[in-house]
């Protein structure tokens, strides 16, 4: 193969190696949630305070604060928290999803 080539697919591997490598979203929560947080009784300060700024915070149809913590490891792994506010920031909906 000539030397022009060689540089060609050189190229086009280091190109395309970002696009097959494994995307990694967040970090493992480093605490147990179901143990951690706790429903009717930590408040939206202990949940930042716990577990840092969520991935996504929105507002549902009722008005109440919802925040979504995300990690994954791009190789299967992960999980998924949703933690939900009443009217005076208590949690009131703690999921986790593998």
């Amino acid at each position: 193969m000539s030397p022009t080539l060689l540089r060609i697919a050189a190229i086009v591997a280091l190109a395309t190696a970002p696009a097959c490598a494994a995307i990694t979203i967040g970090r493992p929560f480093g605490i147990d949630l179901r143990r951690e947080i706790k429903v009717g009784h930590d408040q939206k300060a202990d949940v930042v305070r716990k577990m840092g700024e969520p991935y996504r915070k929105f507002v549902d149809s009722q008005g109440h604060e919802v925040f979504t913590y995300v990690w994954a490891d791009g190789k299967g792994g992960g999980e998924k928290a949703t933690i939900a506010f009443n009217k005076n920031n208590v949690v009131y909906l703690l999921e986790v999803v593998p």
